[in-house]
């Protein structure tokens, strides 16, 4: 019983492969008519290249006549979670110890 599912199974396939041949051109059709067309791929990737730069240049030369100083080291952000950086007894690490005296402030421990 297992044969005679296989063969039919072999048969159906082989009646499909034959549908899809027939519904295929043949290659060398598909090939000749590649060749036919003009390749115009060429002329428009040059286009595309040649407005990319111009574009780019045009955005330098634009971008470093309007171009305004920024100091940042003037600049101070105070974000939201700022609070949470600031350390108890901070002021101890922002100190250097003299040796031979005791510097300690006991409220900050």
């Amino acid at each position: 019983m297992i044969e005679r599912d296989d063969n039919e199974l072999r048969e159906r396939f082989a009646g499909l492969r034959r549908e899809d041949r027939a519904a295929v051109p043949a290659f060398r059709r598909s090939l000749a008519a590649v060749r036919v067309r003009p390749n115009r791929r060429g002329l428009g990737f040059a286009v595309a290249a040649m407005l990319a730069v111009v574009a780019l240049v045009v955005m330098l030369t634009v971008r470093t006549r309007h171009r305004s100083p920024v100091d940042i080291a003037g600049v101070r952000v105070r974000a939201p979670t700022d609070f949470l950086l600031k350390l108890p007894g901070a002021e101890l690490l922002r100190t250097v110890p003299r040796l031979g005296r005791v510097s300690l402030n006991r409220r900050a421990l």
